[in-house]
Order: structure tokens, then C-alpha cells, then sequence
């Protein structure tokens, strides 16, 4: 039975040159946004901060320390936050559920399995860094797990699977037929259960697709701008971050290069400006990011908005970072497809395999309503955020790291339609800021102007 809690007691880098950040418009927030977008922010950042006091400020993945904790979710529309509990819940959450600002409420559902109790059931399907295969008896090459998620309720693992077609490749449509499908999701569904010892739910899932401009950045070097991989192609950059020694960085996704020295400022047919070089010192392939050594030694604390051929170098400044929880609002800004906001944070604490078959093993997955665009193909690396101070500034959320579920493109224009055709995507995989920082020992590069 849930127990629910109603309100209580009312609770008390400047750029070079031409390069400066565009003004707010005349309404108070950016364009493309409501007076209602806004208001869903600020509920947001309430409900965050409740739930940051629940979970003593633990990342996504962390929170697995508390226990009995399952997840949390927030739903900024309603001002209301739901927590999953396995057994008693402590005399400190009730006191914070008891003690909501005004407005707020809250409700405690009963969870089959903890947090910790699925991360251990997580771990039975990874082997030597890499997800388990999983024999089939109903098609000659094995199941691929691809990807492996604590069901948001307790209830047990959310697992993907896909027919194993090596490093780097998948499925562009489901080569079964429906009754085949069907009763190999059955056979998978019964060897997790035995591997995991929970109760798992399985669904064909192919492996997740890498999502390798704005007009060309400058130095200092700014997140969501473009730049060139080692293959020609397009990725994006992320978040400006200082290294322990004091180097400034801007990041990438790790994927877009894995770990060459490259890279040059994407300008499709026209010019390129040299960004800068990486290093096993600045990268890791688990968290997906590369931290590039900019030429001018400089990066800034802003990312760029509105559409990748804005013109107007329109861009707000990082203010700080946050976790995530289930029914937050992101925004995503790719170089590739430009700004996509009203993206909802479906799963946190998630584990996938990248088409470069190196395992991603703290991500987080959030969707843009149906028949939407979160991403697109070639807005790999770039920043995942959310709004503050009214949307005046950008708050850290992560970093785009793989896309799921192709959706019509509506007429999105890209960067490099010029090379190829624009490829949409409903979801976007996008590790957490939290997980990059602590895994580099960085920290992100903030500004309020």
C-alpha cells in the first residue's frame, strides 16, 4: 500500500570579439520556450532539491547505498514526487515527507527489490566489462544483451536484446517475424531470470546507435558547437571543465574519436578552425568522454541554443550542475540538430553496450514526447541540461552519449545534409555529469553572465 504525504508547513566567461553571449528576449526566457516551460523548471529545481535531501545528494547510481531505497521520481506538473521502498522507510525520509513546502506532496510505493539488490543482479549479466551473449536455440547467432536497466518501480531488471552481428553493428529493422520474436523474448526472458535471480523484463531492443552546425565555434571553445571526427563526420562539443592541475578542456564523446588526436572545428564545407588534442590523461571509454587540450588554452562556461544555424551565436551561460531523477525535463543541444527541450527522463542508473562494443555502464535515457525529436544522428558528446533563474542560465545535466528509437525528422535541416540524410531520434542515452566529473576528478567551468 503507498503512503502519501501532503503539503505541510510553508518553507521559508566572456567571449572574444564577436563572440558574446546573445541577450535574453523581451518575455524573460529564450526563444522557442513558454511562460509555462519556465514555471515547469522552477517546479523542477523544488523537487530536485527534496529529493537531494532524501538521497544525501547521491548520484543516480550511488543512491544504491541507501538502504532499502529503490528510485524516485519527480512530476514537476503536479508538484508531487513518488519514492520506491523496499521495507521500512527511515525516521529521516519521514521527516522530510512530513515537512514539504507548501504545494508539494509526495508518496511512498512498496518496492519488490532495492537498488542494491538489482545492482547485483546487473552484475550476473556483465562479464570481463562486456554485457553477456546468451545462446539461442531458436537462431543461429545469440542474443546480445544490449542493454540492462533497474525497472524504476522495483519490480526487477528492464533487459534488450538484440541477434549478436558483431562490433558495430545492428539491426536496421526486426529480421524475425512476429511469432519468432515472440518466443525468442521468451527464451532470453527465461535464461535472465535464472542468470539474475530477479524477475526481468525483456523486449527486442537493437544496440543503441552513436550519434556521431552551428555556425564554427571560436576560442573560448563553447558547448553544442561542432567538431570534425577522424572519419569526416560530425560530432559535438559539451561542457568546458578544469582538470585538477588547472588545464581548461572542452569535451566530446569518446566514442567520436576513441581517443585519436584529433580534432578540428566542423565546418562542412567550408573552414575549419583547430580545436585541439586529447589524451588517455583526458579520456575514458566507460564515461564516454574525451576532454580536448584546446590550442588557445582557453574554454568557456556556455552553450549554445536555439537551431544549429542560428546565426546569431545565441547562447546562455552554465550556472552549475545537477543530478537526475525519472520525470525531469532536459533539453539536449547537439551541433548536429541544434536545441530539443521537453524531453522527460524515462530510466536513471541504466547500463548499454555503445556500436563500439565498449560497455557504458552509468547512463541515464529520456524521450521526447511521441513523434518527437530528442537528438540527432551527429549530436554525439554534446550537453544535456536543464533551465534556471527563470531559464537565464543552463544547469549540467550530462553529456549525449547514444540515441534510440528512430522518429520522423519533420523537416529537420542539419549541419551536414550536405554529406548525409538526417537521422531522428525519439530517445537519447546521455551519461551523467556527476559520473564525468568524479570520473576525471574535473571540475565544470560556471558562469552566471
Amino acid at each position: 500500500m503507498a503512503t502519501s504525504f501532503a503539503e505541510a508547513s510553508p518553507s521559508a566567461i566572456p567571449g572574444e570579439g564577436a563572440k558574446v553571449a546573445a541577450n535574453q528576449t523581451a518575455g524573460g526566457h529564450p526563444p522557442g520556450t513558454s511562460l509555462q516551460d519556465v514555471q515547469l523548471m522552477n517546479n523542477q529545481r523544488v523537487l530536485d532539491k527534496i529529493v537531494d535531501q532524501i538521497t544525501g545528494g547521491k548520484g543516480e547510481a550511488d543512491r544504491a547505498q541507501i538502504p532499502g531505497f529503490t528510485d524516485v521520481e519527480v512530476i514537476p506538473a503536479q508538484m508531487h514526487i513518488r519514492l520506491y521502498w523496499k521495507g521500512e522507510v527511515p525516521a529521516y525520509v519521514k521527516n522530510i515527507l512530513s515537512s514539504l513546502p507548501s504545494g508539494v506532496t509526495a508518496e511512498v510505493l512498496p518496492a519488490k527489490y532495492s537498488k542494491a539488490e538489482l545492482h547485483a543482479a546487473r552484475e550476473k549479466m556483465i562479464s570481463n566489462r562486456k554485457l553477456k551473449n546468451i545462446a539461442s536455440s531458436l537462431t543461429s547467432a545469440p542474443s546480445r544483451i544490449t542493454s540492462v536497466a533497474l525497472a524504476v518501480d522495483g519490480s526487477g531488471l528492464d533487459i534488450g536484446y538484440d541477434e549478436d552481428r558483431g562490433v558495430g553493428k545492428r539491426d536496421d529493422h526486426d529480421p524475425l517475424t512476429p511469432t519468432a520474436r515472440q518466443d525468442k523474448t521468451r527464451e532470453v526472458k527465461a535464461a535472465a531470470d535464472r542468470e539474475t535471480g530477479v524477475e526481468t523484463h525483456v523486449m527486442y531492443k537493437p544496440l543503441v546507435t552513436d550519434a556521431s552546425t552551428r555556425q564554427v565555434d571560436s576560442s573560448p571553445w563553447w558547448g553544442g558547437a561542432g567538431l570534425q571526427t577522424p572519419g569526416g563526420t560530425i560530432c559535438s562539443t559539451g561542457f568546458g571543465v578544469t582538470t585538477t592541475d588547472g588545464r581548461k578542456l572542452i569535451t566530446t564523446a569518446y566514442h567520436c574519436g576513441d581517443g585519436s588526436f584529433h580534432t578540428w572545428g566542423y565546418g562542412g564545407n567550408g573552414p575549419h578552425n583547430y580545436v585541439g588534442v586529447t589524451s588517455s590523461l583526458d579520456w575514458s571509454d566507460q564515461s564516454d568522454v574525451s576532454g580536448l587540450t584546446t590550442q588557445s588554452g582557453l574554454t568557456g562556461a556556455h552553450l549554445y541554443d536555439g537551431a544549429w544555424d542560428d546565426t546569431t551565436g545565441y547562447a546562455k551561460p552554465v550556472s552549475g550542475w545537477a543530478h537526475n531523477n525519472k520525470g525531469d525535463q532536459v533539453c539536449t543541444s547537439g551541433a548536429n540538430g541544434g536545441v530539443h527541450c521537453g524531453i522527460t527522463i524515462n530510466q536513471t542508473d541504466t547500463t548499454v553496450v555503445g556500436s563500439n562494443g565498449i560497455l557504458r555502464p552509468d547512463v541515464d535515457l529520456a524521450y521526447a514526447s511521441p513523434n518527437s525529436i530528442a537528438a540527432v544522428n551527429g549530436d554525439s558528446g554534446g550537453p544535456v541540461f536543464s533551465g534556471a533563474n527563470n531559464w537565464t542560465t543552463d544547469v549540467a545535466r550530462g553529456t549525449i552519449t547514444a540515441l534510440d528509437t528512430t522518429t520522423n525528422c519533420n523537416g529537420q535541416s542539419t549541419a551536414d545534409a550536405w554529406q548525409r540524410t538526417p537521422w531522428c531520434f525519439n530517445g537519447v542515452y546521455y551519461v551523467p555529469i556527476a559520473v564525468i566529473l568524479a570520473d576525471k576528478g574535473w571540475t565544470l567551468n560556471t558562469s552566471t553572465s
